[in-house]
């Protein structure tokens, strides 16, 4: 039976599902249909929260292959975007890929890009069973395979039995009526599966392989039984089932219904624990728990503001400042610390952790005979200016660490339990405990030091790929441009730094090739792909402003200002973006101006955007989009639709998206440093697939909907990538704990 342990956490009113284990390599895989399925049918199982699954077969189960020559198949990339539901993208060939559809000489057949969901019901039912209702082929031109279906799928022993119905809404769907499957698991490694899609029945095996810990590896071969059909018999594919974000040795197959858990509920301080999308306990209950004695029991010298300073060096921090004021009969110590994090950039909570954990180690414990009531100001910057804030003591932040929610910082402090450890984007929203300390502040420190670790205009490069590619379109199933990109920062003064950057052509399909349709979109020679001066600055209340000028891209120069602002709690988000370009070949003037609001619906988790105005090329319009966040790996779903203006251009007409987008940070989360100088993979891979819907035809359709963004600024390096409101900063308390956890065994 299923083994899983699920922790469900409830965040202002919304219940919010953790993975932490589950049944090792269910029978359940990602059918080539689009779905999670027995073979070709569904089952009520869906990608779990958390997951992905990519897939290749060589068949396309709902009709028969009518060209010889080339390939015959799909591709699926299927994720969990919340606890019970499922998306699924789908890329359907046939024929020859790598020619065009116009040329009569190109033996093909269809190329049709689609999605496809699933949303398993949250509810319990006898015999471990899941019901789950979706649908096939949206979007896309042609919709051959469209489909609404709903499954119901039992459990019994090492037997997994479904039954389903499903309404055809196109004439090659691969199913009309009912359907069943029986799926039996023979081994840890093997399963077994015979089903009947309402017209064909098929048998198969599956075996699975780990192939690291957060990956699963499904080969699975199949045969059609039906005599009477040309449908292709034979039937292998291959699925690899990964974790986005959050450790889990494989996929839990069913989603659960919610169900609470006390705030006093354990926490569990290991680094192999679920991360980031884990949610907080509640602020409202206080843990007893005694203080580290882990932390007790190492012997420390008395920190100097030298030694602390020093400390936040090696750990990979810059133009660090600590003053210290000591303690007096009526109040502890007080550290106030300031540090550019250049080590750390993939996340503000990694490298928050990392600096505290560089100061508590060096405070000792209780029994250490240190100073376990010192409080702490710690604050992060980001080209000299503040991101992010930090207010605790040494006592509080060791309970944090093992589980503590509420702490009195200080006998004499004159305030009673309040929040152990405090993080804010900005000093007013870390409350009214903050007014004693900077009435401390104000006066003479006892002691103060800094320390640089080079240069403050020490350049901090990042390296990535470029790419640039075409999916599924008359011109070929795949086509590519590819460069080697290097980005780089240069501070020139607080919040005044140049970015810019470099790229190299590394090579790029036959369609990209001079005079052929992708030509113009082609990386160009080594050359610098975008150069800007840019300054920003954090307001009060909430607000960070950004100006920027320079080129942008290699098309366009001009200048663009960028606007932020969020309410206390951060759930709601606010931004503007207007510029001013000028295209450099064509001397064509656009002027973007947008808006977007963000919500929080599940902080740290879900959010919801909406974004509206005129994009880049002039079209004017708006886009919805469905933000979804696994550790530091976001996934977009979004629709969007714009206009571009009459007579404007060949292509003025109104253009309707559905897509969505992967953007994940490259290489380890601690960048390379050669002397003052960082170098680490690239903040953001974005890859992603949209498809035109509400149209007949499968034309090519470029310019609309582009936003102008600059590589580094409020919308990326200052708002953490649009996760350090209030909220979003609590639902992440449980990774900083681990990070904190981490960091204080590793700096021994």
């Amino acid at each position: 039976m299923l083994k899983s342990l699920v922790t469900v956490l409830t965040l202002s009113g919304l219940p919010v599902l953790a993975w932490s284990g589950a049944e090792p390599w269910p029978t359940a895989v990602l059918s080539p249909s689009g779905y999670i399925g027995a073979i070709n049918t569904p089952t009520a199982d869906v990608v779990p929260w958390g997951g992905a699954s990519f897939g290749l077969s060589n068949n396309n189960p709902e009709q028969k292959r009518t060209i010889a020559a080339g390939h015959f198949g799909s591709m699926n990339a299927g994720f969990g975007l919340l606890p019970g539901l499922e998306l699924v993208g789908r890329l359907a060939y046939e024929g020859e890929v790598d020619c065009s559809t116009f040329d009569p000489a190109c033996r093909h057949g269809l190329r049709d890009l689609s999605l496809s969901g699933k949303y398993q019901l949250p509810m319990a039912l006898p015999f471990d069973t899941r019901v789950a209702v979706g649908f096939t082929d949206y979007g896309g031109p042609t919709a051959k395979f469209r489909q609404l279906y709903g499954a119901a799928t039992s459990t019994w022993g090492p037997l997994d039995l479904s039954l389903g119905y499903s309404r055809a809404r196109a004439p090659d769907a691969l199913m009309d009526g009912p359907f069943g499957s029986v799926a039996l698991r023979v081994s840890d490694r093997w399963s077994a599966a015979l089903e009947h899609d309402s017209r064909n029945a098929r048998a198969g095996l599956h075996y699975s392989l780990p192939v690291f810990r957060d990956a699963v590896l499904q080969l699975g071969v199949s045969r059609l039984l039906s005599q009477d059909t040309e449908l292709k018999r034979w039937q292998a594919s291959a699925v690899l089932n990964v974790s986005l974000g959050r450790v889990a040795e494989s996929a839990p197959r069913v989603a659960p219904a919610f169900a609470s858990v006390s705030a006093s509920t354990p926490v569990s301080t290991q680094a192999s624990a679920p991360l980031a999308s884990a949610a907080p306990l509640s602020a409202d209950t206080s843990a007893s728990v005694a203080p580290s004695a882990e932390l007790a029991t190492v012997p420390v010298a008395v920190p100097t503001a030298e030694s602390v300073a020093q400390g936040l060096v090696e750990r990979g921090f810059a133009q660090v400042e600590v003053r210290y004021w000591a303690a007096t009969a009526m109040q502890p110590a007080l550290w106030s610390v300031r540090a550019e994090s250049r080590r750390w950039r993939q996340s503000q909570i990694e490298a928050m952790g990392v600096a505290l954990a560089a100061w508590l180690r060096q405070q000792g414990g209780e029994a250490s005979g240190s100073r376990p009531a010192d409080e702490l100001l710690l604050t992060l910057t980001w080209q000299r200016e503040p991101v992010l804030h930090a207010y605790t003591s040494a006592r509080c932040l060791e309970g944090w660490r093992e589980g503590w929610t509420r702490c009195e910082l200080g006998p004499q402090s004159g305030l009673a339990y309040g929040r152990a450890l405090q993080l804010s984007r900005d000093r007013e929203g870390l409350g009214p405990r903050l007014a004693g300390v900077e009435a401390r502040m104000r006066q003479a420190s006892d002691a103060q030091a800094r320390a640089n670790g080079g240069p403050a205009w020490m350049p901090q490069f990042e390296i990535g790929p470029g790419l640039r590619y075409n999916v599924g379109t008359e011109l070929g199933l795949l086509d590519y441009s590819a460069a080697l990109e290097v980005g780089a920062e240069v501070n020139l003064a607080p919040g005044l730094f140049w970015q810019g950057v470099l790229s190299t052509p590394v090579a790029h399909s036959d369609d990209y090739d001079d005079g052929e349709p992708f030509a113009a979109n082609r990386h160009p020679k080594l050359g610098l792909d975008s150069s800007l001066l840019s300054w920003w600055k954090p307001l009060p209340h909430g607000v960070a402003a950004q100006a920027s000028a320079g080129y942008i891209d290699r098309r366009y120069k001009g200048g663009m200002v960028d606007a932020v602002w969020m309410n206390d709690d951060g759930r709601l988000r606010l931004s503007a973006t207007a510029g001013a370009f000028q295209h450099d070949t064509t001397h064509e003037r656009q002027n973007p101006l947008l808006g977007s609001a963000r919500w929080s619906l599940v902080p740290g988790v879900w959010q919801l955007e909406a974004t509206a105005g005129r994009f880049l090329g002039g079209d004017k319009g708006y886009r919805l989009a469905s933000n979804h966040w696994f550790g530091d790996t976001l996934f977009k779903l979004y629709y969007r639709d714009s206009q571009i203006d009459a007579g404007s251009t060949p292509q003025a007409a109104q253009r309707k998206f559905v897509g969505f987008s992967l953007s994940f940070p490259l290489g380890p989360k601690a960048a390379y440093a050669v002397g003052p100088v960082t170098v680490r993979g690239a903040d953001r891979l974005v890859l992603g697939l949209e498809t035109k819907v509400g149209e007949n035809d499968n034309s090519l359709a470029y310019g609309y909907g582009e936003i102008p963004r600059v590589r580094h600024g409020v919308m990326s390096d200052v708002s953490d990538h649009d996760r350090n409101g209030q909220s979003d900063l609590l639902a992440q308390y449980r990774r900083l704990r681990a990070v904190l956890s981490e960091q204080l065994a590793t700096q021994r």
